[in-house]
């Protein structure tokens, strides 16, 4: 079972006020653009993943390679679990990693940072941790994952409104990604008491490892509140 975060409105208003102030107000600017241009499309974020695509597939990747920023490392995926295994309301979800240099050649080059679960228009439901051997990715603390989400950098990603929608929701919900970060890793520690590390990163019982509800509506009442909006 995965540990369900719920930060207060109080905590995830220090949070926020505590935030760099640029990032977060062209995060806020994003996503007020991105939320009008799609009120007038009628076209959702997924749509530039899977408008082309002749049928969505569960646990197919999209895009097929991954979409990756060449320059700044940093990648992403979107798909879907079976129906039975999604939360209520979910599509899908995406899954953002940050870049790291191996120091051996049988070590990922990647680190997982973060999902995020949306709806069929692409709105954010939850984000949520993984266990190690969800993604094969090279594990790191905390403290390095969190480092790596402050310079997540998607802009030469493609496609490029939804790697532009990932990086302003990751701004936007940061309170929340880290609340959900610090809590796998305290589980993480608490298990590796009684069991080897390795054991516990890779036990496939184990799978999400700590979520937390994101609700963009909540959210930009939140930064209202805190004069950030």
């Amino acid at each position: 079972m995965s540990t369900r975060i719920a930060p207060s409105r109080e905590r995830l208003l220090d949070a926020l006020r505590q935030t760099p102030r640029r990032p977060l107000d062209a995060a806020l600017q994003g996503t007020l653009r991105h939320l009008r241009a799609s009120a007038r499309s009628g076209r959702g974020v997924l749509a530039d993943l899977l408008g082309r695509a002749e049928g969505f597939a569960e646990w197919e990747h999209y895009p097929p390679r991954d979409a990756l920023d060449a320059r700044s490392g940093y990648r992403f995926y979107y798909h879907a679990h079976a129906a039975q295994q999604r939360v209520r309301g979910e599509h899908g979800h995406f899954h953002v990693f940050a870049p790291r240099r191996p120091r051996r050649a049988d070590e990922a080059d990647y680190v997982h940072l973060f999902g995020l679960s949306v709806d069929a228009r692409g709105m954010p439901l939850r984000v949520f941790t993984t266990n190690r051997w969800v993604t094969a990715e090279h594990w790191q603390d905390a403290a390095w994952t969190l480092r790596a989400l402050r310079r997540l950098d998607l802009s030469h990603a493609r496609p490029r409104r939804v790697a532009g929608w990932l990086e302003h929701m990751a701004r936007l919900f940061a309170p929340q990604i880290e609340a959900v970060v610090l809590e796998r890793d305290r589980r993480v520690a608490e298990r590796t008491r009684r069991r080897p590390r390795e054991q516990v990163l890779e036990d496939r019982r184990s799978h999400i490892l700590s979520q937390c509800a994101a609700d963009l509506a909540r959210q930009l009442d939140i930064l209202q509140a805190a004069d950030l909006a």
